[in-house]
């Protein structure tokens, strides 16, 4: 399922990139930073552009799907090897693992039994707050 959304994701991605830059761009104002941007932008979007325009015509939705499959596996295995999003990945996987610890602890309880949990904690949370607000009071 991970798969498919990811998979899914970089095609819109790749359509959006692809569309917004194939709009012709007016040159007669190629000497501000704004337009070197945008050129910048689009060189750089350039191999995108010329498959949705050059090579996708003739391709059929398989070819494509083993296009986006290949493309995505490029990436997470230059991911993989990048050392900053190796880094940051790291610094997840405590709360990836929270996550899960919390997840798997809630998996097989009802909404009522949570419900009831959460009303229980509550209520010691009072009881105790107003036991500290009356032995503060009573000093």
């Amino acid at each position: 399922m991970r798969g498919s959304w990811l998979v899914m994701s970089a095609l819109v991605l790749i359509l959006a990139s692809a569309l917004a830059l194939a709009l012709p761009v007016d040159h007669t104002d190629n000497q501000s930073s704004g337009w070197k941007t945008v050129y910048a932008i689009r060189d750089y979007f350039r191999p995108v552009t010329d498959y949705f325009v050059k090579e996708l015509p003739s391709k059929t939705p398989s070819d494509v799907a083993d296009d986006v499959h290949e493309k995505v596996t490029d990436v997470k295995e230059w991911a993989q090897e990048n050392e900053a999003i190796q880094g940051l990945v790291s610094s997840l996987v405590p709360i990836k693992n929270w996550l899960k610890e919390k997840a798997d602890t809630l998996k097989d309880k009802t909404f009522q039994d949570m419900y009831d949990g959460v009303k229980d904690r509550v209520l010691t949370l009072d009881e105790k707050v107003a036991t500290w607000i009356q032995d503060s009071n009573s000093n």
